[in-house]
């Protein structure tokens, strides 16, 4: 039946099939007058989609609206609209797709996988047939940058003021780069000593509370003032692009090979060496997989010393033998 109800709910739903595709979704009544309305309606906008076809502006705008998208995919997306050919989406392929997608391996998965979200959700959507097969590229293994404490006050020593309150606020908090710089004084609780970083504005979609320490609070007293709205402003504003002022002060400290994005890693690498537990570090950090934390336990073996010997009696008897 084209309207039905489940025997645990009174809102009517409606099951259309369009040219051999079903799309099935709820009306949000419980009154089958105004359900059979909206079913009418959707059946005739599928009709008219499957004959005039949406664009791939169409299915962008459709993902966005549907519900809160983080600004890390916002902003990788404003760049995929205006360079993606705006074909209907049964018309777009992997080839018109990848011209597009650039950067590093890391970077070109993670785009690739935004367009695949949003071809998904179109394709449940009923707006698509079959989703392309974008290429994924194979990340090499990298090995973590992070500072030592003696080139982290060189490098201190050498930031400019509006960068250096946030380099050590970032230091000490881990927080990812757009999290800090577009950090609210709404965010921050300085009597509990916590701030928050709400799902749409996390990397892993999910809300992550952050414990301030002792060094964070002091860095967040002296913000105190500076702006109404944001805590970490620049010319009454957040700030944008990190890379000149940024460049230079690593220059001036003899600091080599080092992204505004390591300090995170020198925050986790730091906490791993003083002895916070892998699964403690992966809350702090709002990843999402215990793996990503995993790429930081080799950086203290200390907690193994204590199996380091049970080889020894095997090693000594050859060594004694070698040697006798």
């Amino acid at each position: 039946m084209s309207l039905y109800r489940d025997e645990k709910s009174p809102v009517w739903y409606v099951s259309i099939t369009i040219k051999g595709r079903r799309v099935r979704r709820s009306t949000g009544t419980a009154i089958k007058q105004e359900a059979q309305q909206i079913h009418d309606q959707l059946k005739a906008d599928l009709w008219k989609q499957k004959h005039t076809g949406i664009t791939w502006k169409n299915a962008c705008a459709d993902w966005l609206n549907h519900q809160p998208r983080n600004e890390s995919d916002r902003y990788r997306l404003r760049a995929l609209i205006a360079s993606i050919p705006d074909v209907p989406l049964n018309e777009l392929t992997a080839t018109l797709i990848q011209p597009h997608l650039t950067g590093a391996p890391a970077t070109w998965n993670r785009t690739a996988n935004l367009v695949t979200a949003i071809l998904n959700f179109a394709k449940r959507r009923g707006h698509l047939d079959t989703v392309p097969i974008i290429e994924r590229k194979k990340i090499p293994p990298a090995r973590i940058r992070w500072l030592t404490h003696e080139e982290w006050l060189r490098l201190d020593a050498q930031l400019p003021p509006h960068l250096r309150s946030l380099a050590r606020f970032s230091l000490a908090t881990g927080l990812r780069q757009g999290n800090a710089t577009h950090l609210e004084w709404s965010q921050v609780d300085m009597r509990r000593k916590v701030a928050w970083i709400h799902a749409d504005q996390a990397k892993a979609g999910k809300p992550i509370g952050i414990p301030l320490s002792d060094a964070a609070m002091e860095v967040l007293n002296g913000q105190i003032g500076q702006h109404d709205a944001w805590v970490f402003p620049y010319k009454d504003k957040p700030l944008g692009q990190i890379k000149t002022a940024w460049g230079k002060a690593l220059k001036r400290a003899g600091v080599k090979n080092f992204r505004w994005h390591d300090l995170r890693h020198t925050w986790a690498t730091w906490h791993i060496q003083a002895g916070t537990p892998l699964e403690v570090l992966q809350k702090l950090g709002g990843w999402a997989s215990y793996s990503m934390v995993l790429r930081y336990a080799h950086l203290a073996p200390d907690h193994l010393a204590g199996y380091a010997n049970n080889a020894k009696p095997y090693i000594s008897g050859i060594i004694r033998s070698e040697t006798a």
